[in-house]
């Protein structure tokens, strides 16, 4: 009785993540269309239009970024020079990276719904967290690069070089581009890992039914 209850619990508990996994994936995928419609409206408008845009504005806004709380009001604005190959590469980096992520959460979900019907080992689950941890894989090199072409690229269009030059803390700006976020690296070592010991239970639970 106590085993059929914890399985009960399990399985709703699978069923919750299936939801939450559904509705991430709404969003990510609304962020996704955000970002294709930016870069429609990249492409089509023209710099002096967007220039005008943002100049006539009267913005007075804070959010935060990698640690860092960033203001924009009416006189950081007077500074805003629009690039359009910059944003162009920016906004294609991100829907990358947003891809990335989409598919990592729908390979997450087919687990998640295949384990929820009883197939737990198989060779198609131990393939999709291998997919994973080659997602994350690709993640540890994109992130910090794209942060810092984030930053670059709204130093460049926020700040010129001269008013950077005239803050006397600053000493010099250097981005580094091409750099690894061990973290994400880690976790797709440890999910890789994972990977492989699903796939050595495939080989079990295929072991297993031959011989029943």
């Amino acid at each position: 009785m106590d085993q059929s209850l914890a399985i009960r619990n399990i399985k709703m508990s699978l069923r919750i993540l299936n939801i939450l996994l559904i509705a991430t994936m709404v969003i990510i995928a609304s962020c996704i269309l955000l970002l294709f419609g930016l870069l429609v409206v990249a492409l089509t408008v023209s710099g002096e239009k967007i220039n005008k845009l943002v100049l006539d504005s009267n913005i007075d806004i804070s959010f935060k970024f990698n640690g860092l709380t960033v203001f924009l009001n009416k006189d950081i604005m007077n500074n805003f020079v629009y690039d359009k190959s910059e944003t162009i590469v920016l906004i294609l980096f991100s829907m990358i990276f947003t891809l990335i992520v989409m598919s990592i959460f729908i390979l997450l979900w087919k687990f998640v719904k295949s384990v929820i019907v009883g197939d737990v080992f198989t060779l198609k689950n131990s393939k999709r967290i291998e997919l994973v941890a080659y997602s994350l894989l690709i993640l540890s090199f994109l992130s910090n690069t794209i942060q810092a072409y984030i930053v670059s690229t709204l130093l460049h269009m926020f700040l010129n070089n001269n008013e950077l030059d005239n803050i006397e803390w600053i000493q010099s700006v250097s981005f580094r581009f091409f750099d690894i976020n061990w973290s994400i690296l880690l976790c797709s070592f440890i999910v890789w890992t994972i990977g492989r010991i699903f796939r050595y239970g495939s080989f079990l639970q295929e072991e297993y039914d031959a011989t029943v």
